[in-house]
């Protein structure tokens, strides 16, 4: 397994994985204006293929994980919680004080691995996210650094 910066080679197979993972998930032309930005993206890779990313966006002293994604077939082996915590070395090699991100409310897993790795929940985005069936709430946390 390694992470490394994503480059224009990889915008497909992050759009690939995004349309697996979300409702109205980022296109490929998203990613790409993420990293003309200047969005911090990694890729983290198994045996040669993608299988996840991770985009930072920071401002002075404050870093907010703007996405986070582990390709379906990936999922549960730890891969998350390690790519999380390459955001966060990040972050910190920065000189962020706080990683901030949203979360859908009704995804449990991914609220589950941010609080073990010592996030808390401090807001909330009503009806923020679309669903096929109407919107779902914004759960906002933080991780001081």
């Amino acid at each position: 397994m390694s992470i490394r910066i994503a480059t224009d080679d990889d915008l497909p197979l992050l759009a690939a994985i995004e349309a697996q993972v979300q409702h109205s998930p980022w296109t490929e032309r998203q990613f790409s204006q993420s990293i003309w930005l200047g969005h911090h993206t990694m890729v983290m890779e198994q045996e040669g293929q993608v299988i996840g990313f991770a985009v930072i966006m920071q401002v002075l002293d404050e870093a907010t994980l703007l996405n986070i994604a582990i390709d379906p077939s990936q999922q549960g082996k730890g891969f998350g919680r390690l790519l999380l915590a390459e955001a966060i070395q990040h972050a910190r090699r920065n000189l962020a004080k706080v990683l901030m991100l949203e979360v859908r409310e009704g995804n449990q897993s991914a609220r589950t691995l941010y609080q073990r790795v010592g996030f808390k929940e401090v807001g909330c985005r009503k009806q923020y996210y679309p669903t096929p069936n109407g919107h779902e709430d914004a759960i906002l946390m933080d991780l001081a650094l």
